[in-house]
């Protein structure tokens, strides 16, 4: 299988992010930035990128084109996103942000994208491996930077779209921006509703973002107000033999989650002659509630988080060696409150509260050392200080403080004909979760808090890039200390800890061709190698042994073809090779099944305004799981999974003012 994808994705199928030369990237630097002198991977996914995709699903989009892995592990709309192989950690190592705004939880749960309008968006920015010393802790896989539109005087738009189809869907969007000279500002809405694939699968999603700005010579200044709610049925997992006589089933058909959420982000940037002021303040506030029923009764739960940031930072430019350069320098504040209550057949069984505060001071240098060759040095000082305090079961107070340093160190050359090279080198830390810290069994109890996660790691990449065809083709490989990880051999009943040396290595190949004026073809192929470095659990070594939930291969293509003047078709395929369940890191029980899925689109333009689109999602109807946990870490003899959906057509037509 190995041989087929590598010999498809050199024939031609290769690639990814069809971006322009001077793509604005501002997740590397904080500030715009051209993407081809930046030494660090990056990939963009423009907004018609996700206008050509054959889902409303961010995660499966950011699946599509951004060469990561995706999972469900609870069910919902809300994948898990995975950056170079961290398996079940996955969320807790890939740093998502909004506008450069941390959106990532603070708890063991994958940040909340179906809370975006997706024509809000104008591109994501993909940075592989970097973020460390800009944005802190939880960038060790890499950065995802959501960007929305920010409109320039003149610009006036509107759109409303409204799409039907497989297992109830109904889905609409609606919009609208309008911007002076000075003033503008807009709004982006949407509504989702859908009983699901499997039975107890229901799930609906309300969501909406309005923003006002000012434009001037003098700056700009901006406010956006967000506000989301999901409801959303647990139809949970199944066993083997379920899952073969009827994937639809569910054993759970009274669980369910509900959430709301407000964000506020206020801004702006101020230039100073030559330089640049900007300063970002952030407010986010959720509330969730859930139930889960047993034999037993029912498990109940509220949780409460407010999270506030503040990031003022100033780009210096400078002249030396005959050429310009720059240095982004500031600070980063920030404080999240987390409160969860539980009750068990209508008892209290757990309560806590936490609170967490960071405060950074950050510097990057950009430095052209010679006309083709560009240098980036960073630092980053970071003190964070957390308190947990369970109040039942059992009861304590543990503190801790921590110093946590970050450094980075890139270079890039160009080389003539397009080619390029660049290197780096870098130091990154994560630090546990509200939930990682949490403790609901006396017997497995910790004294302390656990340590932060550090990681040094290294790579080296090339790239090409010509009018017509782009690549990149990169090597890394990462050393981490002390990773926070659910180990189930801990005893008695398993327990969050600090592992032993673990690794993460891999090769990335992307690269896009625009074969005609009418078609484009695109790919990206990754391989990729987790392990433990050593470490003995619950009497079983695990030295050498691979970190479950991270594939061997990872693999996506697709094509965009204008086949008429005014109809587009678009085919996206994913591949997703061999890894280890859940629950099995002493390897003892087999793979979970490999699985290749392709998606279908095709749009048409009958009237200048007008956009109607036919989509098929996992059109050869396969059945598979991207998340499944072996019954017994020690003994494994069967697994339970979560099946994801099979064959769904759907329909949409749009209305749009450009």
């Amino acid at each position: 299988m190995r041989r087929f994808i590598t010999t498809g994705f050199l024939a031609g199928c290769i690639s990814l992010c069809w971006a322009q030369d001077q793509t604005l990237v501002v997740t590397a630097t904080r500030f715009p930035d051209v993407k081809r002198d930046l030494p660090v991977g990056v990939t963009v996914i423009s907004a018609d990128d996700i206008r050509k995709s054959a889902t409303s699903n961010l995660p499966e989009i950011l699946a599509h084109f951004g060469l990561l892995q995706v999972r469900n592990l609870a069910g919902t709309q809300n994948q898990q996103i995975d950056l170079r192989g961290f398996g079940v950690t996955g969320d807790q190592n890939t740093l998502i942000l909004i506008d450069g705004v941390r959106i990532s939880e603070n708890e063991l749960e994958s940040a909340q994208l179906s809370a975006i309008p997706l024509e809000s968006i104008e591109r994501i920015e993909i940075v592989r491996g970097g973020g460390a010393v800009l944005y802190g802790s939880g960038a060790t896989g890499g950065t995802i930077n959501i960007i929305t539109r920010r409109g320039q005087p003149g610009d006036a738009h509107a759109y409303a779209l409204g799409r039907a189809g497989g297992y109830g869907t109904q889905e609409l969007r609606a919009g609208g921006e309008r911007y002076g000279k000075v003033f503008g500002g807009g709004f982006d809405a949407s509504y989702e509703e859908t009983e699901g694939y499997r039975r107890n699968s229901a799930y609906r999603q309300r969501n909406a973002i309005g923003r006002l700005e000012a434009i001037s010579p003098a700056g700009r200044l901006y406010a956006k107000l967000a506000l989301d709610e999901q409801r959303q049925r647990l139809p949970g997992s199944l066993t083997e033999a379920e899952i073969a006589q009827d994937p639809q089933q569910t054993n759970t058909p009274n669980d369910w989650r509900e959430r709301e959420g407000v964000q506020l982000l206020l801004g702006g940037t101020k230039p100073l002659g030559r330089h640049e002021l900007s300063a970002d303040f952030g407010y986010r506030t959720k509330h969730s509630r859930f139930s889960l029923g047993s034999a037993f009764g029912d498990f109940q739960g509220d949780t409460d988080v407010d999270q506030w940031t503040f990031s003022p930072r100033v780009r210096i430019a400078f002249d030396a060696l005959g050429r310009t350069h720059e240095l982004v320098t500031g600070i980063d504040l920030e404080g999240w409150k987390f409160g969860a209550a539980s009750t068990f057949a209508g008892f209290p069984s757990s309560q806590r509260t936490s609170e967490q505060s960071n405060a950074a001071i950050y510097a990057q240098a950009n430095v052209w050392v010679a006309s083709a060759t560009r240098l980036v040095l960073g630092v980053r000082e970071q003190r964070m200080a957390q308190r947990l305090t369970l109040e039942f079961p059992p009861s304590a107070d543990n503190t801790s403080s921590q110093h946590l340093p970050a450094y980075e160190a890139a270079l890039r050359h160009a080389w003539a004909s397009g080619w390029s090279t660049y290197a780096r080198a870098g130091r990154s830390f994560r630090v546990a979760t509200f939930d990682e810290n949490a403790c609901f069994f006396p017997a497995s109890c910790p004294t302390e808090l656990l340590k932060p996660q550090t990681a040094v790691s290294g790579e080296l990449g090339f790239e090409y890039e010509s009018p017509r065809l782009r690549g990149r083709a990169s090597l890394y490989h990462i050393n981490l200390e002390n990773e926070i990880y659910f180990s189930p051999l801990v005893p008695p009943f398993g327990a969050n800890v600090n592992l032993s040396p673990t690794r993460r290595r891999g090769l990335e190949l992307e690269s896009g061709w625009r074969a005609t004026d009418t078609l484009e073809l695109r790919g990206a192929l990754a391989f990729m190698d987790a392990r433990f470095r050593s470490g003995v659990y619950g009497g079983i070594d695990v030295s050498g042994n691979r970190v479950p939930l991270v594939p061997e291969v990872l693999a996506t293509a697709g094509a965009s073809w204008r086949f008429a003047a005014k109809s587009r078709m678009n085919v996206n395929a994913r591949y997703v090779g061999a890894q280890r369940f859940d629950n099995d890191a002493a390897n003892r029980f087999g793979s979970q099944p490999t699985y290749g899925i392709l998606d279908l689109k095709l749009e048409h333009r009958p009237a200048q305004r007008l956009e109607l689109a036919l989509e098929v999602r996992n059109l050869f109807d396969k059945r598979y799981f991207s998340y499944g946990r072996v019954d017994d870490p020690v003994a494994p003899t069967t697994y339970s999974a979560l099946p994801e959906p099979g064959q769904a057509v759907f329909a949409s037509v749009a209305w749009r003012l450009d």
